[in-house]
């Protein structure tokens, strides 16, 4: 009994202390559930806006891969406007295009085609500069004629165009060599062949000349044909217009070829020796006139 007097007393006697430690205890109590509360708001805030932010991050990035994409696609479509071969590439070629930035792409392609066209430029350049010149070199050669030209001291024969070549029955022709005339042409009757020992046509005639002299042509003409045969060696044939050509033969060096233009006056080539067919002849010119394939008398054209 007196014990718990005792501690009853003390009680009283301590009642300010305990009331005090117990509104204490009341008080941290309060504050510890204050801030656990507050702290769990908190982290419920935290993780709120760590979802929105990971959504947002998943937009921008979405946002991003659609940009790009788009950007990819405008890269590629000005590329292929710039560069048509582009289209004809491989993909690895338009995936390295692709990574490449605009601007230096754009560069690259732009240098590409100026170097195309600068090729372009010195081409027709040069092609123009190769037409010039050969268009001179014809204009120069056009100016020539067989007065300006020697070789070996013997005229050549003109090689341009002389115009159009006019002949007719009112015309007159020079002698080609000058020499007695040993067979006369006759495609009417019959003449004396001493070689072949035989009356025959002559669709010529034969102009006694020494071996190697200098035959000229006998009227402005073109050469169309250089031939040979075993009757009257080699042959060169001048047309001379409306129809009308000259043919020499028994010749040996010739100095003109088909194609040229040979004025009057001007070498045609040198006589030879005679061929088997006319030996007892001697050395001469066989001249020739033609209208048409028609053999015509040159004696009416002489002057």
């Amino acid at each position: 009994m007196n014990d718990n007097s005792t501690v009853l007393q003390k009680i009283k006697d301590n009642a300010f202390y305990i009331a005090l430690g117990v509104g204490i205890l009341a008080i941290i109590a309060l504050i510890a559930v204050y801030t656990t509360g507050r702290d769990g708001g908190a982290y419920e805030e935290n993780e709120i806006d760590l979802n929105q932010s990971s959504d947002y991050s998943s937009i921008n990035t979405n946002a991003d891969h659609y940009n790009e994409n788009t950007n990819r696609k405008e890269k590629n479509a000005k590329v292929n406007a710039t560069d048509p071969d582009t289209a004809n590439r491989t993909r690895s070629n338009k995936e390295a295009v692709d990574n490449i930035p605009d601007s230096e792409a754009s560069k690259n392609l732009q240098k590409k085609n100026v170097q195309i066209t600068d090729k372009s430029i010195t081409e027709n350049n040069n092609t123009d500069a190769t037409t010039e010149n050969n268009g001179k070199d014809i204009s120069e050669n056009a100016g020539k004629t067989a007065d300006d030209a020697t070789e070996d001291g013997k005229q050549l024969p003109v090689t341009a165009d002389v115009g159009e070549l006019n002949f007719g029955s009112d015309k007159t022709i020079s002698w080609p060599v000058k020499g007695e005339v040993i067979l006369p042409f006759s495609m009417e009757t019959t003449v004396y062949y001493k070689t072949l020992d035989q009356y025959r046509t002559n669709p010529g005639m034969l102009i006694a000349a020494g071996s190697g002299s200098t035959v000229k042509n006998a009227y402005l003409g073109k050469v169309v044909k250089v031939t040979s045969d075993n009757t009257y060696g080699n042959l060169v044939t001048i047309y001379l217009g409306n129809d009308y050509s000259a043919v020499y033969g028994q010749l040996d060096t010739i100095y003109v070829k088909e194609g040229d233009f040979v004025k009057a006056g001007e070498s045609v080539g040198t006589i030879g020796k005679p061929t088997d067919s006319f030996e007892e002849e001697g050395s001469h010119l066989f001249f020739e006139m033609l209208k048409g394939d028609t053999p015509v008398n040159p004696m009416e054209f002489m002057e």
